[in-house]
């Protein structure tokens, strides 16, 4: 899939109100395409950010080690504090995302498998 293609799927995530972040990241955990909402501020700066993402493709590549026994993740969710962030596998890339902390998981997850066509 194309890098324009990509973000043009980042777009439409970001167009959600909740959305606070949405971006495709190689298997190396390195940001691909994506950006923030407008007007929101990070809550990491750009080094957190890189190790967050590295450490969200490990998630989800020690995950799949399941796949056969229990299916193929869809997508995980972690709900903090201040944040949700999503991870989906997508090809051989990881859409990472993050919203704000009061939305709710399975209807935002549902709302941005949608978006970007992965629905299973």
């Amino acid at each position: 899939m194309s890098e324009k293609s990509l973000h043009q799927k980042c777009k439409l995530i970001l167009k959600e109100p909740e959305i606070r972040f949405a971006g495709f990241l190689d298997m190396m955990g390195n940001l691909v395409v994506g950006s923030f909402s407008d007007g929101v501020k990070p809550l990491k700066n750009e080094e957190e950010r890189k190790k967050m993402f590295v450490e969200a493709v490990l998630r989800i590549r020690t995950r799949q080690d399941f796949d056969e026994r229990l299916g193929p993740v869809e997508y995980a969710a972690a709900r903090r504090k201040n944040v949700v962030t999503f991870t989906f596998p997508y090809g051989d890339k990881i859409l990472f995302v993050s919203a704000e902390s009061n939305v709710d998981i399975d209807k935002t997850a549902k709302k941005i498998m949608s978006s970007c066509s992965i629905l299973s």
